[in-house]
């Protein structure tokens, strides 16, 4: 094997080999995001029950939810499910990401050896396309979001928190 394409696929394994366990780590991230999320709702309505079980009639329980502590206890879990700004930044900055990525892939693929150039040429294909779908998704979030009036005049008067 030619010195050149022994560099060729050390500096294809020095790309792919990153990518593969950033994609491992970031799966990952993922599932422990989706597990917290759960446990914390199902803590949330632990707590809930706890709470109206605890009070003997609804003018006890409305005066404790208008208490600025009982305000706090549940502003959290509201803002979480009212809120989609979080999800649609995650979908646009996973998005700009992978498709640099992907640029990057298809930009050295001309560097490296024929095999090589398949494998970066297919990875930064599919990322393109992976990246490309991210930001199309948070694009139709944010409209669906407005639309629904979750952002700029939500039902509740709420302000954006972007700033827009």
């Amino acid at each position: 094997m030619p010195a050149s394409e022994a560099a060729s696929e050390a500096m294809a394994m020095m790309v792919v080999m990153p990518t593969v366990f950033g994609f491992w780590f970031w799966a990952f991230k993922i599932l422990l995001d989706f597990l917290r999320q759960r446990r914390n709702t199902k803590l949330f309505f632990e707590l809930q029950n706890k709470v109206l079980d605890k009070f003997g009639n609804a003018p006890e329980a409305l005066e404790y939810l208008q208490s600025d502590l009982g305000r706090q206890a549940f502003q959290s879990a509201v803002e979480e499910r009212t809120s989609p700004h979080r999800r649609i930044l995650n979908a646009v900055q996973i998005g700009a990401v992978v498709c640099a990525l992907s640029i990057g892939f298809l930009l050295v693929r001309e560097m490296v050896s024929q095999d090589g150039a398949e494998i970066l040429g297919v990875g930064g294909v599919l990322g393109l396309c992976l990246g490309i779908g991210y930001l199309i998704s948070a694009g139709a979030a944010y409209y669906l979001s407005k639309s629904w009036g979750l952002i700029n005049g939500g039902s509740d008067g709420e302000a954006d928190e972007l700033g827009s």
